[in-house]
């Protein structure tokens, strides 16, 4: 994720301004009468590492959503948990963007969070 880095000595600005962010977009929506929810989608190397993969930065931006009280739809938990093998949702389970199946079952599980 680009906002955030590991590295310990710009972490916190880093997260500060991420959450300024997200605040002014809920502000905006809200202005706008519109359900501003935030979408978390996981990485491919979150299954190609498995259990070497480091997920502080998930955590760090699920507690910032939480924290503003956001809606907060995770594809992580939501899809591919549930998948017996995660890397079928990319193309040939290689990195890149998911595939016709993983976006078809994303897109679904987005449509039936916010209905």
């Amino acid at each position: 994720m680009m906002f955030f880095d590991n590295n310990p000595t710009t972490s916190p600005k880093v997260h500060q301004e991420f959450e300024k962010i997200i605040l002014n977009a809920k502000k905006l929506s809200n202005e706008l009468g519109s359900n501003f929810h935030f979408v978390y989608l996981p990485e491919y190397s979150r299954y190609k590492l498995k259990e070497d993969y480091d997920e502080s930065t998930s955590i760090e931006v699920k507690k910032i959503i939480k924290k503003l009280n956001i809606n907060y739809i995770d594809i992580h938990e939501g899809v591919f948990l549930k998948e017996e093998n995660p890397l079928d949702l990319f193309p040939f389970g290689l990195n890149g963007h998911y595939n016709i199946l993983g976006f078809q079952k994303i897109s679904k599980y987005i449509f039936d969070k916010t209905r």
